[in-house]
């Protein structure tokens, strides 16, 4: 802006959407003096894209459902259940209410992440399927 060009303009010589360069200018835009004169600040710019990114994701409830997890756990290891199975038996024997469960999905994120002890041989049918085509 400062050299003549237009956000249109910066968007098209950097190949990317106006709202994007918009968004970003935006973001960046401190008051200085006073709040006399407004300018872009790259710095202020990334240090505000962090915050937003940081709240907009969801935060992990293993802290939350410790029980469920160990329950998993010694179903996988004493029994030789797969995690769908033990979520299945938790919610149909009513050992846990759903608040206090995750998906069978996030238990596998969990065991890749190593949130839970297991480990994916420990896993009777991940180990055997074939994912390559």
């Amino acid at each position: 802006m400062r050299d003549g060009w237009s956000k249109y303009k910066i968007a098209k010589h950097l190949g990317r959407p106006y709202n994007t360069i918009k968004n970003e200018i935006q973001r960046g835009t401190v008051l200085l003096y006073g709040g006399k004169v407004s300018r872009y600040k790259a710095k202020a710019g990334e240090k505000k894209y962090k915050e937003n990114r940081y709240s907009s994701t969801r935060k992990y409830r293993c802290l939350e459902i410790v029980p469920f997890l160990q329950y998993v756990e010694k179903m996988v290891r004493e029994e030789g259940w797969s995690l769908d199975a033990c979520w299945g038996h938790a919610l149909k024997s009513g050992l846990f209410q759903w608040e206090e469960m995750v998906c069978t999905k996030t238990l596998y994120n969990y065991v890749d992440l190593g949130v839970i002890s297991l480990k994916n041989i420990d896993l009777p049918e991940k180990v055997s399927r074939n994912t390559k085509k």
